[in-house]
């Protein structure tokens, strides 16, 4: 054994030590950051209030427009001031699909993922602003940047429930547009500035409580690097009417498949979206619960309930939404039964936990051009998950 030389052991101190201070630096700035949204978005809240009070007490100047109030007549039992506020940075992706965090040689988490059982926010908690910074501006795993998107969107998350329904609040600050060059026009779609997608995991989903989401987002989907394009769709014409497909593939679960390819060698191309089970046994997955419960909200404050298995399905489950722009601030507010019994739709429970994903395409974008959250945990009335549904 040899002594470990003190200019060694002096240098080390003075590392660690600046470590420390850019860290508390660091820290600082990001709390901030988010104290000013916070700020913000508080303003923008009050301000739609009392424009709400000021046409109530004035209906000559009151508009038909329900689905742009910021409080709104969803959710109108709860008193959003005494709920519980999260704050998550939902992060830009890129074509970073789930057969790519589960190639060692793209992810180096891959093996921790696969082997270890590790969520994804076992890494990558802290480094999500960082990620999403470093993929919005272009690279390997995306390779049609839009010049001044945003790498990361900064969220409070809020959730209430009575007795029969969740009701749950998002609210982000807006940002300008920059249109998309790879699209007519800039704006993929037109009709929709912002949509909300909130995504509950069902059971017996492969790395489905530590990946959340990601288990749906395949290298052949939409705009994924693996797309197989509407000729090849429609060369497969009765698979593609199983899908209802007909240019692109929708997100799916692995299960759905008889097979995934996911290392790509040899040439192969990933995903597995034309090696769909038969009609049986996605039946069987969605009696036995698993699917990815999923709840999508557009700019008018329109609504749509569904699940994901063998592709995205609508299945008539109640939901009611409203969304509304207001001081720079965007507030989406939408309510689900708690148990609607819908098929597709996951019953909230007390005592469970449940795994979450949150979804934001602002900027008029579609398709994989979203930010989102990695996996997050839901649960009523228990304060250590991350989102805590308070009964109201």
């Amino acid at each position: 054994m040899r002594e470990i030389p003190q200019e060694y052991l002096a240098s080390l101190a003075r590392v660690e030590a600046l470590e420390a201070e850019q860290s508390a630096a660091a820290k600082a700035a990001q709390k901030s950051q988010q104290e000013a949204v916070q700020a913000q978005i508080q303003a923008a809240v009050e301000s739609a209030l009392a424009e709400e009070r000021a046409k109530a007490d004035d209906p000559a100047t009151s508009e038909p427009a329900a689905a742009a109030s910021a409080a709104g007549d969803v959710a109108s039992n709860v008193d959003w001031a005494t709920v519980p506020v999260t704050d998550l940075t939902l992060f830009y992706p890129g074509q970073a699909s789930f057969e790519w965090v589960q190639n060692g040689k793209t992810h180096g988490g891959a093996r921790p993922l696969t082997k270890g059982g590790d969520a994804c926010t076992t890494c990558h908690a802290k480094e999500v602003e960082a990620i999403g910074t470093k993929i919005v501006a272009g690279g390997e795993i995306e390779p049609t940047p839009i010049p001044g998107k945003r790498g990361t969107i900064d969220a409070s998350i809020q959730a209430a429930h009575d007795d029969e329904n969740l009701h749950v609040r998002i609210q982000w600050p807006d940002a300008g547009h920059n249109p998309a060059p790879f699209v007519d026009g800039g704006k993929m779609d037109p009709d929709n500035q912002i949509k909300v997608a909130m995504m509950i995991t069902g059971t017996g989903i492969e790395m489905g409580e530590t990946t959340g989401c990601w288990s749906s987002c395949h290298a052949d989907n939409t705009y994924m690097p693996f797309d197989p394009g509407a000729d090849a769709i429609a060369a497969n014409a009765d698979i593609a009417s199983q899908l209802e497909a007909k240019e692109t593939i929708t997100k799916y679960l692995t299960e759905s498949r008889t097979k995934v390819e996911v290392k790509g060698r040899r040439g192969k191309a990933q995903g597995g979206w034309d090696k769909l089970k038969p009609a049986e046994e996605i039946d069987e997955l969605l009696a036995n619960g698993t699917f990815l419960d999923l709840l999508r909200i557009y700019a008018d404050g329109s609504a749509s309930n569904g699940y994901l298995l063998e592709r995205r399905v609508a299945n008539g489950g109640d939901i009611s939404a409203e969304a509304n722009l207001s001081g720079g601030v965007w507030t989406v507010v939408f309510s689900r039964p708690l148990a609607s019994g819908a098929p597709g739709d996951v019953p909230l429970e007390p005592g469970k936990t449940y795994t979450v994903g949150f979804a934001i395409h602002d900027d008029y974008a579609a398709a994989r051009f979203h930010h989102v959250t990695l996996d997050t945990s839901l649960a009523l009335d228990d304060d250590a998950a991350q989102i805590n549904a308070i009964k109201q």
